[in-house]
């Protein structure tokens, strides 16, 4: 069994459902969709976006990956984070390998994923997101957790560049110094380890932040390749004539 098929059965609310919006068409061409109404297979109820994960639809997208399986397709995804404005990504739908769907939720300022049959309270968590304020950057946002790391851990943790998928932002890491590292690394030479706070860096699974203007994103990518792609988050935000257009 694929360690994706893995995950789909086992661990990653869906908004995805196709139906009529009132500004589906605007949206759609807005975004570069292509004309209203036309080769759009369905429509997204917030947003009206169309659900086939169009590449003009995101600020980006890593287009090395692949399907997961044969049955797999890309669709877009779409989560209400306000009143006026939305994140946008694309995830495959395994429902064709007859997989349980993954079903996406927003909670507090958390994306957290499931399949289907699985308990909300068993969802996992997939992206975290925070504003950046007035006179900060990301990086500054991102050493603020370190309040919630180990004591010994917060003075010899720092920002450190990851080379990780291509994003639309800069990425980087939370992560421990020589000194902190060659400690981890003789305490557990064959376990893993975590440092830095739950923001930081665990040899268990690829974890790291990505920076934008407004916010600072943490991404929870896991062990496994995931079903969702995480180049892809886009915010949305709703004009007052009713449209949504990219934001960030």
């Amino acid at each position: 069994m694929k360690a994706a098929r893995l995950f789909a059965l086992l661990a990653p609310v869906a908004l995805a459902a196709c139906g009529e919006a009132p500004e589906a068409g605007d949206a759609a061409l807005a975004a570069g969709g292509g004309e209203p109404g036309a080769a759009c297979a369905g429509v997204l109820p917030v947003t009206g976006l169309c659900t086939d994960a169009s590449s003009a639809l995101f600020l980006a997208i890593d287009d090395s990956l692949e399907t997961a399986a044969r049955g797999c397709v890309w669709r877009t995804e779409e989560l209400q984070t306000g009143e006026s404005e939305a994140l946008v990504f694309r995830a495959q739908d395994c429902t064709g390998e007859m997989w349980d769907k993954t079903v996406y939720a927003w909670v507090g300022h958390y994306v957290k994923a499931r399949p289907a049959t699985v308990p909300e309270h068993q969802a996992m968590f997939v992206l975290e997101v925070l504003d950046v304020g007035d006179g900060e950057t990301p990086e500054d946002v991102a050493r603020r957790t370190l309040a919630q790391a180990p004591e010994d851990h917060r003075a010899r943790c720092g920002i450190t560049p990851y080379a990780g998928p291509r994003l639309a932002g800069r990425t980087f890491q939370l992560a421990p110094n020589a000194e902190l590292k060659a400690e981890l690394d003789a305490r557990s030479p064959t376990e893993p380890w975590e440092a830095c706070g739950p923001n930081g860096v665990t040899t268990a699974a690829v974890q790291f932040w990505e920076a934008r203007e407004k916010r600072a994103l943490f991404h929870i990518v896991g062990q496994d390749e995931p079903l969702w792609d995480p180049a892809s988050f886009t915010f949305y935000a709703k004009t007052p004539d009713g449209r949504w257009l990219k934001a960030e």
